[in-house]
């Protein structure tokens, strides 16, 4: 059988372009990969996209976070680089590796020393409301303010899905179907922090979209029919000029 079979045209791109590709993408538009709110990032701009701070009463302004996320590493299938126990790449998937970092801005909070409710005689005051404030010792259990990160190794699985990207033509975007942490304890955190990334990173990649104008025969704009199709290290299409 042919490699077009039914359609005129057959096009594939290797997954070394593909992370050649991405790794384009992300370093012209780093906005699609760090995130953070007022106190890291004020405004989005062409390096960074701006979110809001994580609601909470008692803290003003919320509080801060920021996600950088690194340039994904794709390995279409067939598997070519270890997984985790836990994940197995199958037809039609790829893998990815992907480093994430999370920082959260620490503050210590300025608590009103008097009693919110009315003043009740018959309570009297409380010995803490007449008692100064150390600053310096305050200073000494935890500064004013302290930029607390960490970073994880992320593996992912997931598939590609044909979109719209910008201006109306076709593309593709990484959509990701399962993420794995390796070796957080305890399990209930590691759950929780794979919870949190898997959405964080659905919508992140999602944004790549690849334009598959990138696909060409010869002089020839491929219209796709069939595909985008994983196997054998590549993106696959098939269809007609």
């Amino acid at each position: 059988m042919s490699l077009t079979e039914a359609q005129e045209v057959f096009a594939s791109v290797h997954e070394d372009a593909l992370n050649d590709l991405i790794t384009a993408f992300c370093t012209d538009r780093p906005r699609y990969l760090v995130y953070g709110s007022p106190s890291f990032v004020p405004v989005t701009t062409v390096s960074a996209t701006a979110i809001p701070a994580i609601p909470f009463p008692g803290v003003p302004g919320g509080i801060n976070w920021r996600i950088v996320l690194g340039i994904p590493q794709i390995d279409l299938f067939d598997q070519d680089n270890a997984l985790p126990p836990e994940l197995s790449m199958g037809p039609g998937q790829f893998s990815g590796q992907i480093e994430v970092e999370l920082c959260i801005d620490c503050r210590r909070l300025q608590i009103d020393p008097k009693d919110p409710r009315p003043f009740d005689p018959r309570r009297g005051h409380k010995p803490s409301d007449d008692r100064p404030r150390d600053p310096d010792r305050d200073e000494r259990d935890h500064p004013l303010s302290e930029l607390t990160c960490f970073k994880l190794r992320v593996f992912l699985l997931g598939h590609l899905q044909r979109v719209i990207a910008m201006g109306g033509e076709d593309a593709v975007a990484l959509v990701v179907d399962q993420v794995e942490i390796v070796d957080i304890e305890p399990d209930g955190l590691e759950s929780f922090l794979e919870c949190l990334l898997f959405m964080v990173l659905q919508a992140a990649l999602a944004e790549i979209r690849l334009p598959l104008r990138a696909l060409r025969a010869g002089a020839f704009q491929l219209i796709p029919v069939v595909g985008p199709l994983i196997e054998d290290d590549q993106i696959k299409m098939r269809g007609n000029v």
